[in-house]
């Protein structure tokens, strides 16, 4: 698998290495993938992260929130399965982090996605 690589603010590497293979394409198709909102791409509209319609909001079910996220990753191309997850709210200051990690087709990666204010 290869990807054009993303840089730490998420726009595209124009120098230097500019594509991820391996464990590391498959860790930022999994970010992507949770950053895409259910509709939000014009050629798959049952593609995405359902954010506004089950997740964001009050996080009243924290369980239903968790089993979307975790099958939102294990889905994830090149994902064989989920390792660990972990997912932390925290109500005052409104984020929801996500830390987890799969077993790719290439090994182990580490997928970290965090401070998205709900």
């Amino acid at each position: 698998m290869q990807v054009r690589r993303l840089d730490e603010s998420g726009d595209l590497v124009t120098r230097g290495r500019m594509f991820d293979t391996g464990r590391e394409a498959i860790a930022q198709t999994i970010v992507t993938r949770l950053k895409l909102f259910l509709g939000e791409y014009f050629r798959d509209v049952t593609d995405g992260t359902p954010w506004f319609q089950q997740i964001l909001g009050k996080g009243e079910n924290l369980n239903a929130i968790e089993a979307i996220l975790r099958n939102r990753i294990a889905r994830s191309p090149g994902v064989v399965r989920l390792l660990s997850f972990a997912l932390q709210f925290d109500l005052d200051a409104r984020t929801l982090s996500v830390q987890s990690q799969v077993l790719t087709t290439y090994g182990e990666a580490d997928v970290q996605f965090s401070t998205l204010t709900v």
